[in-house]
């Protein structure tokens, strides 16, 4: 006696497709990116206000010439120890993921985006 078992898939690769993967990424950056802004440094708000997310959702670029020394720390040379606006720093994607109440709305940020809830 003979068995046939057929399975509908597509419901399945339609939530894994790369195009839900890339939405889900986009929401998810899009709400890091707000995020973070409140860790980046300002003092006239050139730095947060001109940074760009890739089409794709896989990075966020801050453009101004002085946004890599002022996201590692390092002046000509130098650690910088004095952030002129309260509560921002370098790395400040890491003071995001040391968010946990942030880091959960951009995972959920991305679970909507990515269609899966």
């Amino acid at each position: 006696m003979a068995i046939e078992v057929h399975v509908d898939l597509t419901g399945l690769h339609r939530k894994l497709s790369r195009q839900a993967l890339i939405r889900g990424r986009k929401a998810y950056m899009n709400n890091a990116h707000q995020a973070m802004e409140q860790f980046v440094p300002r003092l006239e708000g050139n730095l947060r206000k001109s940074s760009v997310m890739a089409s794709d959702g896989s990075y966020i670029d801050y453009v101004m010439p002085y946004a890599k020394a002022q996201f590692y720390g390092v002046v000509s040379g130098h650690m910088v120890h004095n952030y002129t606006t309260p509560g921002t720093s370098k790395r400040w994607d890491l003071r995001l993921k040391a968010r946990k109440d942030l880091m959960q709305k951009c995972n959920e940020a991305f679970i909507s985006g990515a269609g899966w809830k």
